[in-house]
């Protein structure tokens, strides 16, 4: 409680509440809060000084300040509607952290005092009770209404979580109808899919750049909205347009690569491939942390490798490795490709990187046991796979590399134990192809007692 709020609450403020009324009346609340720092203790002060400090808390988007005085002046007069709607403003304004439900619980009793429909409404549809705020929602006149659109929308969103799908469907395309009335292109964007109306926002779309082709706007969301119908060509061609006369704006730069390499994918396009990685790569350099951006490079090295693309994929995750060595699949991956092609001590580094992060990442030391396992270091390699086991005993790789040495070593007591340890743990991970393959070890140790010795 504020040391103002407590003055105010024992009556011991001296000062000027008249003139910490005008103050507010005049859109001044930091001065109203001045005013009544110097209040003097008269008859009905307390009620009118906790009005003043709520409303004027509240102008400045103190919300959590104005929580207390709002509340104890709307119960002191609980036949003033507008007294509750401040005190509902603040509870919702305070909604954060630890307390939010609690505080949208306050806001929705003070808006059911304040008799305003809409505010109740909308705050049923923050506290998630969509069928409570569908039913309030109706009970507004919509058509006369200022807010109409907002009301279309939250309708529309409501019997997505709590209607039928035909009658959602419907509400959204009375939303998309209200946003091209209104020309607004974001809201006709949001409601098109939902309404399964996504042509019909096409050809709106193309309707205004017919008339204006300079139209960047609509280009862009022509863009988005035929790349969501799969016309991937054609997005590809607005969105390039937009780059064009937008080339600093990220967001268009990454959905015009996403739709690339969803094209370069699916259709088998290398040259959009291409495409995408130049434009994914430029945005990466540029800004290291983008997200998106850097997911985009990764699903191509991704890409790259099941196409058998090997050097490409491992030129792109040397270049992810090398903004952040840290991140574990990239590590993993990039020493993989690394190793493929020769890069052995490019690989060992990767690996050591993420080993100095987490010494005992199993995925990590088995790959390394590989790779020393390929320079003839098996002892090395023995070590690591053993020291896999220690962090997990039913890692089945690791087991797989040791039951694989302990075999072309002839050493049967260690085949027997390590085949049994495999088995356990593919049986734990109940997949019959895994359960499998450790039985036709069993089988294979029957016919062929010792494997060929590196």
């Amino acid at each position: 409680m504020s040391s103002l709020l407590l003055c105010l609450l024992l009556g011991l403020l001296p000062g000027d509440l008249e003139g910490a009324e005008r103050a507010l009346a005049d859109g001044e609340p930091q001065r109203a809060l001045d005013l009544l720092a110097d209040l003097p203790d008269t008859e009905g002060a307390p009620q009118r000084a906790l009005v003043v400090a709520g409303r004027a808390y509240l102008a400045l988007r103190e919300y959590e300040a104005a929580v207390d005085p709002l509340l104890r002046a709307s119960d002191g007069a609980p036949e003033d509607k507008q007294l509750a709607r401040d005190a509902a403003w603040a509870c919702w304004g305070s909604a954060q952290g630890n307390f939010a439900r609690a505080y949208l619980e306050d806001a929705r009793r003070y808006a059911e005092r304040s008799g305003d429909q809409l505010l109740l409404a909308d705050l049923l549809f923050e506290l998630g009770d969509f069928g409570a705020a569908l039913a309030a929602y109706r009970k507004i006149p919509m058509e006369a209404h200022e807010r109409r659109s907002h009301l279309l929308s939250r309708v529309a969103d409501c019997l997505t979580r709590a209607g039928p799908p035909a009658e959602a469907r419907e509400a959204y395309r009375a939303v998309l109808d209200d946003a091209i009335e209104r020309e607004d292109l974001a809201t006709a964007y949001r409601a098109a899919q939902p309404a399964a109306a996504n042509g019909r926002l096409i050809a709106w779309l193309d309707q205004r750049l017919a008339k204006d082709p300079e139209d960047t706007w609509a280009r862009l969301y022509r863009g988005y909205a035929r790349a969501r119908s799969l016309l991937l060509e054609e997005a590809i061609e607005d969105l390039r347009a937009v780059s064009a006369v937008r080339p600093d704006d990220r967001g268009v730069g990454i959905r015009l690569a996403q739709v690339l390499m969803v094209l370069g994918t699916g259709d088998q396009k290398p040259e959009a491939l291409r495409e995408a990685e130049k434009l994914a790569v430029a945005l990466l350099k540029t800004d290291e942390s983008d997200a998106a951006a850097w997911e985009l490079v990764k699903g191509l090295t991704w890409y790259a490798w099941v196409n058998r693309e090997v050097e490409r994929s491992y030129t792109l995750l040397r270049f992810l490795n090398g903004i952040d060595p840290l991140d574990r699949d990239v590590g993993l991956n990039f020493g993989a490709m690394a190793r493929r092609l020769g890069h052995y001590e490019e690989a060992r580094s990767a690996y050591g990187r993420l080993l100095e992060e987490d010494p005992g990442d199993p995925a990590v030391l088995t790959d390394l046991g590989i790779l020393e396992d390929g320079l003839g270091n098996r002892s090395e390699a023995v070590r690591l796979w053993n020291r896999v086991l220690e962090e997990d005993p039913f890692d089945l790789n690791a087991l797989e590399n040791l039951f694989t040495h302990a075999w072309e070593q002839g050493d049967s007591a260690r085949m027997k134990e390590f085949q049994e340890r495999g088995l356990a743990a593919a049986e734990r991970r109940g997949k019959r192809k895994l359960i499998d393959r450790w039985l036709w070890f069993r089988d294979r140790s029957g016919w062929a007692a010792v494997g060929w010795k590196p």
